[in-house]
């Protein structure tokens, strides 16, 4: 059971859109061995003593799915015997090899058997409200190592901090129940189910780390807030946390049983095999698999091919609907985007402002261009490229977030619902408030090394983190966001639809329907 992963899965873009890979942190030094040993129910652990906090790395929450167990269900792990040495990160599923850049100066090893989770926790007596972060990454890429999301600094405050991994691509979100029968049933939703099996594995051992089971609070940004937002609809995945942060999310980038199961049949094509050979996709080798992986995103008509699926079981609903009839009304949740969350991918190919199908995930060509054709009318003060990135931004991530918060808002639930507006100030993103760029600012790691190609850095940014970082804070310790020298963040409603605006102090704002005319243009768009 201490064995730690091995091997490779997919698209350095895509890592970066959903999670953003990083190097080794400078931080590390500052963890040092060896710390007291720590016993929990499922063994004892040597972690890395930080002072302050103490970390435990590479703690495995299920049994390894190879073999027999691969596409299968995560099964829990075992009690070991022994000391786990706890002082080195998992490693990172199986995906396609990213870095060097300056993204990921060094990149991790991969392995199928990826199933660990770390954590950080105070020194001081808890019982602490305890963070779970999900990486994103497109559920084709990510890992628990990257730099901006450690958890020393939130743990310094009073959180227990932890990091779960999961399987992502072909081994994670591929429905192969449909050429493999009953027995594989659900596996389109497997890398949800792993998330699962961390959040049971934390309920019965945190508490060992000085961590309260009753007070949790889930969070990830991209793929990984999707995910967060999946779990709020899915049964197994209920009373395993209370608080919920969705950054860069939504609720309809999802698939149905059909859409699985032509992923499942691109595959098989893409293998070279066809249904009488499905079984054979079970042992066939992972660097296999990857290869038709990679081929399938190019080839495939819309964006994310592989997500979780409404399959009427493990996710009964679509996360939408599902929060309106109340699933998560007794489940406060953060909810937000940045304002211009396409501009990290850049201009189109063309260098115009033209879009193609193969860039949305929600919806088909033809029906965006009946909302996209209106947006020169609309907004006339805006260039090609700046109507693509509203438009994108709008139809990717901030149209699903507000109806995520509308169908909470009906279901009798609370959501706070933000929009980060501050910019890079300097280099090709300048002036624009990009994917991923509020990372450093609520994880308080502005001082990494990555934090500068990530979004703004200087002393505005240092400002509005000591709001950002201590809102999420004030979240995880008590269900409601709250910080020193910020406006008031009330939970959404259908009548003023008051959304927090996070920019440079002058600009902080709660503002009531924000982007109001871009909502209405999008009134009548369904997902696929």
């Amino acid at each position: 059971m201490n064995s730690k992963r091995l091997f490779l899965t997919t698209g350095a873009k895509l890592l970066l859109a959903s999670g953003l890979l990083l190097q080794a942190p400078a931080w590390a030094a500052a963890f040092t061995d060896p710390t007291p040993e720590l016993r929990t129910p499922s063994g004892a652990l040597r972690g890395q003593d930080g002072g302050d906090v103490a970390r435990y790395l590479g703690i495995p929450y299920a049994q390894p799915p190879v073999g027999a167990l691969r596409f299968k269900a995560p099964q829990a792990a075992p009690p070991w015997s022994g000391v786990l040495e706890a002082k080195a990160f998992p490693k990172a599923p199986i995906q396609m090899p990213i870095g060097p850049s300056k993204y990921v100066p060094v990149g991790p090893e991969y392995s199928e058997d990826c199933l660990y989770l770390n954590v950080w926790t105070p020194k001081t007596p808890g019982p602490h409200p305890v963070y779970v972060y999900i990486y994103g990454g497109g559920n084709v890429a990510g890992t628990t190592s990257m730099p901006v999301f450690d958890g020393a600094n939130m743990a310094r405050q009073g959180v227990v901090v932890v990091s779960v991994a999961y399987r992502v691509g072909v081994f994670g979100f591929m429905d192969v129940s449909s050429v493999l029968g009953k027995d594989y049933a659900g596996s389109g939703n497997n890398g949800l189910l792993d998330q699962v099996k961390g959040l049971e594995w934390i309920r019965k051992n945190i508490a060992a780390f000085g961590g309260d089971p009753k007070r949790v609070t889930i969070g990830g940004q991209s793929a990984g807030a999707k995910n967060v937002v999946s779990l709020l609809a899915m049964p197994a995945a209920k009373g395993l946390f209370h608080g919920a942060i969705s950054q860069s999310g939504g609720g309809q980038t999802l698939a149905t049983p059909a859409m699985a199961s032509a992923v499942t049949e691109g595959i098989l094509a893409r293998a070279g095999l066809d249904k009488r050979r499905a079984r054979e996709l079970t042992t066939l080798p992972a660097k296999d698999l990857l290869a038709a992986q990679v081929k399938l995103i190019a080839e495939n008509a819309y964006k994310y091919p592989f997500r979780g699926v409404v399959d009427g079981v493990t996710m009964p609903l679509l996360p939408v609907a599902a929060l309106a009839q109340g699933a998560a009304r007794d489940i406060p949740v953060i909810m937000g985007t940045t304002r211009d969350e396409n501009a990290f991918f850049g201009p189109a190919k063309t260098m115009n402002g033209n879009i193609e199908g193969r860039e949305l995930a929600n919806l088909s060509l033809a029906e965006f261009d009946k909302v996209f054709s209106k947006y020169p009318q609309a907004f006339p003060g805006l260039n090609d490229a700046q109507r693509r990135y509203k438009a994108l931004s709008a139809v990717e991530y901030w149209i699903p977030t507000v109806r995520m918060a509308e169908a909470q808002a009906k279901g009798g639930g609370k959501a706070y619902v933000y929009r980060l507006d501050m910019p890079f100030a300097s280099g090709e993103k300048a002036g624009y408030a990009v994917h991923g760029s509020e990372l450093a600012l609520v994880f308080d790691n502005l001082h990494d090394s990555t934090a500068p190609h990530l979004g703004p850095v200087g002393p505005e940014a240092e400002q509005l983190k000591e709001v950002m970082f201590g809102q999420w804070l004030s979240f995880i310790k008590t269900g409601r966001p709250a910080a020193s020298g910020a406006p008031a963040w009330p939970a959404y409603d259908l009548a003023k639809r008051p959304t927090m605006v996070f920019d440079a102090r002058p600009k902080l704002r709660v503002q009531s329907d924000l982007d109001a005319t871009e909502r209405k243009l999008w009134a009548g768009w369904e997902p696929r």
